[in-house]
C-alpha cells in the first residue's frame, strides 16, 4: 500500500481500511524491514531491563541482603511486584488508548516507562534492606510494563492480519534473547554492586529510544476520545470473559502454561544451588549456558511456527502441541539429577515455549474485543497472563517444594509445571472464532 503524507486526512468510517492500513497510512510509515527490526530491538530492551532482574540479579540481591530466609524473601518480592505488574499493563495500556498528547498515544509512555524504570533498578542497586527491594520492584514493575502495554499495542495498530504470524513469531523470541542476554550481562558486570541493574537498563533505554525516534504518531484530539478518568481504572481491568469467550479462553491457555514457566524461571537459580549444590557464581555461569540454548530453541521456535502459521492461516494447533512440548521438558528436569539432563530439559522446553510465542500475539489479537479503539487495554489485559503467573507461581511453590517434607522436592515443583503446560494445551481448543 503506498505511503502517505503524515498531514493525510482520516479514512471515512466505511472506507475498508484495517485499524493498522489506517495507522500506517498516517503516519506515513511501511511496517516493513526497518520499522519492524526496530520495534522488536525496542521490545528487547523493555524486557532486558524487566527480565535480567526477574530472572537473575534479583534473586541474587535478595540473597545477599537475607541468606537464610532468600527462597521465602524472592516470593513475597516477586509476588507483590507482579500485582502491581498486572495492573499496571491494562490500566496504562487504556490510558494509553485515550492519550491525547502532541507526541502520539504510545510514545510517552514508551519513553516515561523506560526512564522510570531504570531509575527504580538504581533503587533496588542501592538498596539497604529488603523493603527498599520491594520497593524499588514494585517501581520497576509498573513502569516497564506500562511501557510494554504501549509498545505491543503497536502490533494491532501497525500490522496487518497477514503479517501478524510473522511478525508475532518474531516477538515471541524477544522474551528468550533477553532473558539470555540479561544473564550474559551478569556474567560481564559481576554479580554484586550497582551495575548489574544500571547495565540492562540502559542498554534497554537505548534501544527504546532509537524506535521512539524513529515512529511517528498522529496526535488524537480530545473529541475523538472519551474523556479520562480515574474511574476509569475499573473498566481499564475488565472484558466480560461471557462475550469474549475466546478471548477468555486465549488468556486461559496463556496463564496456564506462564504459570509452569514460571515455576522453571523463578527456581532456575536455586535448583542449581539447592539441588545439584552449585555455588551462585557457578549457577549464574551455568544459566548463562543454559539460557543460551533456551533462546535458540524459542528463536527457531517462534520464527517456524509464526511464518508457518501465517502461510496456513491456523494458530490453535500450533498453541496445542508447543504446551505439550514444552511440558514435556519441564518432565526432563524434573527427573534430572545432573547439569546434563538439566539443560536437556531446558531445550526441549524451548521448541516447545518458541512455538507457542511465536503465534499466540497472532491468535489473541484475532480475538481482541474493539482492536481499533481500545488495542492496547485488550493487549495489556492479556499480558496479564504474563504477570499473574509471577504471583502465583512464588505462592503455589512451596506447596509442591513441600512434598514429602525438607522443602526442596524439585521433581514435584517441575511435574506441577508440566502439568499446567498440559491444561493450558487443552483450553486452547475451546476458542472458536479462529483456526
Amino acid at each position: 500500500m503506498p505511503a502517505s503524507a503524515p498531514h493525510a486526512a482520516p479514512a471515512a468510517p466505511d472506507s475498508g481500511e484495517t485499524a493498522p492500513e489506517r495507522s500506517a497510512r498516517l503516519t506515513g510509515q511501511r511496517v516493513g524491514g526497518g520499522f519492524t527490526t526496530l520495534y522488536i530491538l525496542a521490545i528487547i530492551g523493555v524486557w532486558i531491563a524487566l527480565l535480567t532482574p526477574a530472572s537473575v540479579t534479583l534473586s541474587l540481591r535478595i540473597a545477599d541482603l537475607d541468606p537464610d530466609n532468600k527462597a521465602s524473601s524472592l516470593a513475597l518480592v516477586a509476588g507483590v511486584g507482579a500485582i502491581f505488574a498486572m495492573i499496571a499493563n491494562p490500566v496504562f495500556g487504556h490510558f494509553s488508548d485515550r492519550c491525547t498528547s502532541r507526541w502520539g498515544r504510545r510514545r510517552p509512555f514508551i519513553v516515561t516507562g523506560a526512564v522510570v524504570g531504570g531509575a527504580s533498578l538504581v533503587v533496588i542497586g542501592l538498596a539497604p534492606s529488603l523493603p527498599v527491594v520491594l520497593v524499588g520492584w514494585c517501581m520497576t514493575q509498573v513502569a516497564l510494563n506500562a511501557a510494554m502495554a504501549a509498545l505491543i499495542a503497536v502490533l494491532p495498530d501497525r500490522v496487518p492480519e497477514e503479517r501478524r504470524g510473522t511478525v508475532s513469531g518474531l516477538m515471541g523470541m524477544t522474551n528468550q534473547v533477553a532473558t539470555v542476554g540479561g544473564t550474559f550481562l551478569v556474567t560481564a558486570t559481576g554479580t554484586q554492586g550497582l551495575s548489574m541493574f544500571v547495565v540492562p537498563s540502559l542498554l534497554g533505554l537505548v534501544l527504546v529510544g532509537v524506535f521512539v525516534f524513529y515512529l511517528r504518531e498522529i496526535p488524537r484530539a480530545k473529541d475523538e476520545v472519551a474523556p479520562i478518568s480515574w474511574r476509569e481504572i475499573p473498566r481499564s481491568m475488565w472484558i466480560n470473559p461471557l462475550r469474549h469467550r475466546d478471548f477468555a479462553w486465549a488468556f486461559v491457555s496463556r496463564f496456564l502454561v506462564w504459570t509452569g514457566k514460571a515455576l522453571l524461571l523463578t527456581y532456575k537459580t536455586y535448583f542449581l544451588m539447592d539441588h545439584l549444590g552449585y555455588t551462585a557464581d557457578e549457577a549464574a555461569s551455568i544459566l548463562s549456558w543454559a539460557m543460551l540454548v533456551l533462546a535458540i530453541g524459542v528463536v527457531v521456535g517462534s520464527n517456524v511456527s509464526g511464518w508457518l502459521s501465517d502461510r496456513l492461516q491456523r494458530r490453535k494447533i500450533f498453541i496445542a502441541v508447543a504446551s505439550l512440548v514444552f511440558g514435556a521438558g519441564m518432565v526432563l528436569i524434573a527427573l534430572s539429577s545432573s547439569v546434563t539432563g538439566f539443560v536437556v530439559g531446558i531445550a526441549v522446553a524451548s521448541v516447545g515455549q518458541g512455538i507457542y510465542v511465536g503465534v499466540d500475539y497472532a491468535l489473541v489479537v484475532s480475538v481482541l474485543p474493539n482492536s481499533e479503539t481500545d488495542a492496547a487495554k485488550g493487549m495489556g489485559l492479556f499480558n496479564i497472563a504474563n504477570a499473574l503467573p509471577q504471583s502465583v507461581a512464588p505462592a503455589i511453590a512451596p506447596l509442591f517444594l513441600a512434598i514429602g517434607g525438607g522443602g526442596s522436592n524439585y521433581a514435584a515443583l517441575y511435574l506441577s509445571a508440566a502439568g499446567f503446560a498440559l491444561l493450558g494445551a487443552i483450553a486452547v481448543a475451546f476458542v472458536k472464532s479462529t483456526r
